[in-house]
């Protein structure tokens, strides 16, 4: 009988029961849920803690996390391109989120590039370029396709890629929550926080709750066609994959970075397959709640996972040259969302700087969490601005991902770093041009004084207008 002895089967169910524990710890001390972490962080920490690193208590295998992590990321995507796209917004605040997210990669960018080729310049001892790409990965991205992308460099020289790509997603949540939650206590005292709510709903009113549907007589449940649903995309998604790295076999470089964007061909095979059940199968109902559920259970589990995995012994042997960058980045990240707070958000200015700055260091989910510190209940304009903005920015990070990033990564070492100074200068091209679309198709004004984070003016969709004077 050896119906246990499987490893993964193991840390799925010890993740699962770590993730349930800091549930429970959230409401048995009500003070925990006053610093705003995630539990799905929490559980992460515990687990690495717990694991064999450390204690040695829960028998987590990092090689088993790192496949929860790879596949979770594809996954996320294939749930969130089946649900109902939002419909198009003239809100600035969607357009700000959904420009703002890229700009703030491609400055997290250059960041991570420079400092290799600084640490380059005075070791003299070559750096794969992917580790300065991994700030960008790891804060904007997250820890899916930082591992992702980690692994598919592995093939061009970058030995420790993914491991690298979970310590910068694991600092960018340090970002995120020890620096994020702090903010909010500072913006209360300085009186940037909005306390009304245009539209956000009467006191007492609480979020519209869609109800799951029932399975009719004899039919399968819905989550079970769901589910199943999933599957089939997931396989077709794995068979295009490996007919197209069949066909690269003389470029394994290219074809092992292709196995690092999976979930950008999970994303298109979800948004073609709605178009199909809508066109052909009208019958097949797809439930945005369902979906939705499935979505969080995801992230909760690919986030404990990927914090899990981080190995100790890589971070040592890195830890210098991530604490560089990742200081240096987060600096600029937090810096650059509270200075564009009034200039670009024509409402609630803060909540949108902060909902911001939460993803360009962890994930959206991360950002929404630090909102509702402020919005328990997300009825105001910013919690749908963020939905709505984070597809576009999908589309808008696409050349920094499928352009930019191959070209000083699939040459190295033969090509460094002559293909690491170009990318960098295209960098800064394309940060010029995602800024004058800012400020002419979105709601970006340059208020005075340039230098103040927090300017006295406040913009609006139209027009600059004078806002109330914050406290000092």
């Amino acid at each position: 009988m050896s119906y246990w002895n499987f490893g993964f089967l193991m840390t799925l169910l010890w993740l699962s029961g770590i993730l349930l524990a800091c549930g429970l710890i959230r409401r048995v001390f009500p003070g925990y849920a006053k610093l705003g972490m995630p539990d799905c962080m929490l559980a992460g920490v515990l687990g690495l803690v717990l694991g064999p690193q450390v204690v040695g208590v829960a028998p987590l295998e990092v090689g088993d996390l790192e496949v929860i992590v790879y596949h979770g990321l594809a996954l996320l995507f294939l749930l969130v391109g089946l649900q109902t796209p939002p419909p198009p917004s003239a809100v600035g605040g969607a357009r700000s989120i959904a420009i703002g997210i890229p700009f703030t990669a491609v400055m997290q960018g250059i960041i991570g590039l420079v400092g290799v080729l600084v640490f380059v310049a005075v070791s003299g001892e070559a750096l794969h370029p992917g580790f300065g790409f991994m700030l960008p990965l790891g804060f904007n991205q997250g820890p899916g396709q930082a591992l992702s992308m980690g692994k598919a460099w592995q093939a061009t020289g970058f030995a420790d890629g993914p491991q690298v790509g979970l310590i910068f997603a694991a600092l960018g949540f340090a970002w995120s929550v020890l620096v994020g939650v702090p903010l909010v206590a500072y913006a209360r005292r300085k009186g940037w926080i909005t306390s009304h709510r245009p539209g956000g709903g009467r006191e007492g009113d609480g979020p519209a709750v869609e109800a799951l549907p029932a399975a009719e007589d004899g039919a399968l449940d819905p989550m079970t066609v769901h589910l199943g649903l999933v599957a089939v995309m997931y396989l077709i998604v794995f068979f295009v994959l490996k007919g197209v790295t069949g066909a690269l076999a003389a470029k394994p470089q290219m074809a092992a970075m292709l196995w690092g964007f999976h979930f950008l061909i999970a994303a298109g095979v979800s948004m073609g397959t709605r178009r199909l059940l809508i066109g052909v199968l009208p019958s097949v109902k797809l439930h945005d709640g369902l979906l939705s559920r499935l979505a969080g259970i995801t992230v909760d589990l690919t986030t404990a996972a990927a914090l899990s995995a981080v190995q100790l012994a890589v971070l040592q042997a890195y830890w210098g040259r991530v604490l560089v960058i990742t200081s240096v980045g987060g600096l600029f990240s937090l810096l650059f969302c509270v200075w564009v707070a009034r200039r670009a958000f024509p409402e609630e200015p803060f909540e949108h700087a902060l909902v911001l700055f939460g993803t360009i260091t962890g994930t959206l989910t991360t950002g929404m969490a630090l909102l509702r510190i402020i919005d328990p209940e997300l009825r105001g304009s910013t919690a749908n601005n963020t939905v709505r903005g984070a597809t576009g920015a999908v589309l808008l990070g696409a050349p920094l991902l499928l352009v930019i990033m191959p070209m000083p990564t699939t040459g190295f070492p033969a090509d460094f770093p002559g293909t690491t100074y170009v990318a960098v200068g295209l960098l800064a091209v394309y940060l010029v041009v995602l800024g004058l679309i800012w400020r002419f198709m979105g709601p970006l004004r340059f208020l005075s004084p340039v230098m103040s984070l927090w300017p006295e003016g406040s913009i609006s969709p139209g027009k600059v207008a004078e806002a109330p004077r914050s406290e000092a």
